[in-house]
């Protein structure tokens, strides 16, 4: 649980999504971020681990591919107009419940904190003769988790109050928040090898 806490693109992007769009829209994100738990999951259970230490250059390609989608998020954050609280001027469009679905299974996949956690997970305690039912009873325990946080964060940034201050200050949340995914994205790809 101490690693969905942390401060990263996941979380972000989920407490900004309740904060504008609504609970519906937040728990579609975290449904995604826990789907792409799942797929890292299953790639560490049969050793992620292994397959990154003998290829190194497929975790490269995968830093590299998700600074640029980080980067762009952060350019779609940035730039988004200023939606009125009052509903006077052309609200911003509603993000689609698909749509929030597939953009937190994307920041997940692309997240390089993800890869390494579930990989260091997985080769330290699940080896090669570790049986089927310890193996999916980890992967169980990990999904379980991570979308307990989601439901959590969902339900804390899609109250009233929480909307509320986002409509107060969306302009400088969105810019913060922005400016936190462009250094996410820049991490990832000015890395020193």
């Amino acid at each position: 649980m101490a690693t969905c806490v942390v401060p990263g693109p996941n979380n972000f992007m989920l407490m900004r999504f309740g904060m504008k769009h609504g609970r519906a829209v937040a728990e579609a994100s975290g449904l995604g971020t826990t789907l792409s738990c799942v797929v890292w999951c299953a790639l560490a259970a049969v050793g992620l681990a292994a397959l990154l230490a003998a290829a190194p250059w497929l975790y490269k390609i995968l830093r590299l591919g998700g600074g640029l989608y980080l980067l762009y998020f952060a350019w779609r954050l940035w730039s988004t107009p200023i939606q009125a609280a009052d509903g006077a001027d052309s609200p911003a469009p509603a993000l689609s419940w698909r749509s929030a679905f597939w953009q937190g299974f994307a920041i997940n996949m692309t997240n390089p904190k993800s890869v390494l956690y579930f990989a260091s997970i997985f080769s330290a305690y699940v080896g090669p003769h570790t049986p089927v039912w310890v193996r999916v009873s980890a992967v169980a325990i990990c999904i379980v988790t991570c979308q307990a946080w989601q439901t959590a964060m969902a339900w804390m940034f899609s109250t009233r109050r929480a909307a509320g201050a986002y409509a107060r200050a969306q302009r400088p949340l969105d810019r913060a928040a922005g400016m936190l995914m462009g250094a996410f994205g820049v991490s990832l790809l000015w890395v020193f090898d």
